[in-house]
């Protein structure tokens, strides 16, 4: 077992690298030892590196990564995860799409925005519970020093060999929810293929639970849905018919990963299948699919459906979802919902007692107790309650429209008055948020899921949901 003083040393050894940005955006940069570009294990062209916040305030970066391929420039480009102030974010992102022999790996562009305290207070405890395995593995446990909760994270990290080179990007299990000064357990797990190469885990980092939102054009529309895997999905697009949704998908480990999505109810009569289209590669040999895979469904009291299936190991090509409708009359959704315990907000002076959402009215009704005149805030997404064409919501307070609101990176800020009791805001419609039944239900289909990997002998390990 490898001792504790060398992770230590590492850790700080990376402070004292990092004082000269080689790209920059401002205050937030990638240090040029940080940002590596190789052919993975698999064969995929990956990138890793660690993007570094000197700014005073939290922000969510989005990075541009530029690839020379032959003399063509392929461009990815992607949000990440909010870095607090002094942290250091670890990145990775696969490029199947780069297949040259030599690729060169040029400066990448970095945007950000400023954003909301998610993590402030949260670290990692530096004493024997930090331990690198003689597998591998890094356990080891995290603290909540903040005053705030902290929702659907996990602690990410980089790999690295004896001479300081990025092997790879860890990431430990999921934390759905971490209270102010609760101390929890973490454990990652690399991949087989490099674990004799590890010497050091360094840049512990908290970082939100990946749910990702994807847009698809059906009937002239955007259809806006989201997902929650370890797979890579992209480039969804409907048939002519609108009923099926095609998928690009990539796994890029070597067991099975589970994959849940999201989808707005159009009809209650939806029932769907999930067919697969592509190849699985191994050492093997290379492994043909084009059928159905068995999938779970299920309602959620938001009335959205959830769709649970798993991927093969070394799985590339296409996913097809069968069986959307069009809109029939018959979705099934709560007039209003309780989304208090589900939405964050921050008021300067006084507090929030209930947000209702009015799914029929398209509106969010809160209901404030204030101590003085002050501001109420809250971020907006598309999965909450999105602005009209013109990009502004109608605010009432007390029943009468006010025009000085302020909406801005998705913050919605409403000033209000000692006296004011209600606030409300239309917008063009509502979707909020995942439940906890959406949660437990969750939980329940990863277990099934399990359950099937096991009926067709394919192994399965938790440490990788």
């Amino acid at each position: 077992m490898k001792n504790m003083h060398k992770l230590i040393f590492s850790s700080v050894g990376i402070a004292l690298l990092i004082l000269i940005p080689a790209f920059a955006s401002g205050e937030v940069y990638i240090p040029d030892h940080e940002y590596v570009g190789f052919y993975d294990q698999d064969g995929i062209f990956t990138v890793i590196g660690g993007v570094k916040n000197n700014e005073m305030y939290p922000i969510t970066p989005t990075i541009t990564v530029n690839v020379n391929e032959n003399g063509n420039i392929f461009t990815h480009k992607q949000e990440f995860s909010p870095i607090m102030p002094a942290q250091m974010l670890p990145l990775k992102i696969k490029l199947p799409e780069i297949t040259s022999k030599n690729p060169i790996l040029e400066s990448p562009e970095i945007s950000y925005k400023q954003t909301e305290y998610k993590y402030e207070g949260g670290y990692i405890i530096y004493d024997d519970s930090l331990v690198l395995h003689d597998d591998g593995h890094m356990t080891g446990t995290i603290k909540n020093g903040g005053d705030k909760t902290f929702l659907n994270f996990r602690v990410y990290a980089l790999i690295k060999d004896q001479n300081e080179q990025i092997l790879d990007v860890a990431s430990s299990q999921q934390f759905g929810i971490m209270h102010p000064g609760e101390i929890l357990e973490f454990e990652m797990v690399p991949d087989k293929k490099i674990v004799n190469k590890i010497a050091s885990y360094s840049c512990f980092s908290f970082g939100d639970e990946s749910v990702l939102p994807l847009n698809a054009d059906r009937d002239g529309q955007q259809y806006t849905f989201r997902y929650e895997s370890g797979v890579w999905f992209k480039d969804g697009k409907f048939s002519s018919d609108s009923t099926e949704l095609e998928m690009y998908s990539l796994n890029s480990y070597f067991g099975e990963l589970n994959a849940s999505f999201e989808f707005p109810q159009s009809s209650i009569h939806e029932e769907f299948e999930v067919h697969l289209s592509g190849s699985s590669y191994s050492n093997d040999g290379t492994t043909h699919y084009k059928e159905r895979v068995d999938n779970i469904q299920s309602l959620d009291e938001m009335g959205n459906w959830h769709v649970y299936f798993s991927v093969p190991g070394f799985y590339q090509g296409d996913v097809i979802v069968k069986g959307f409708h069009e809109p029939d009359g018959t979705v099934e959704v709560p007039e209003e919902l309780d989304l208090t315990q589900m939405i964050y907000t921050d008021v300067t002076n006084g507090q929030v007692t209930s947000i209702i959402a009015k799914t029929t009215e398209n509106s969010l009704v809160i209901k404030i107790e204030p101590t003085d005149d002050g501001l109420l805030s809250f971020t907006t997404s598309d999965f909450l309650i999105r602005p009209f064409d013109d990009g502004n919501f109608f605010v009432f307070v007390d029943g009468e429209e006010i025009e000085s609101i302020n909406y801005e990176n998705k913050i919605l800020t409403i000033p209000y008055t000692a006296n004011t009791e209600k606030i409300e805001v239309y917008g063009s419609y509502v979707i909020p948020e995942f439940g906890p039944i959406a949660i437990i239900i969750l939980a329940a289909a990863v277990i099934s899921i399990i359950v099937i990997s096991r009926k067709n002998s394919i192994s399965y390990s938790l440490s990788n949901v």
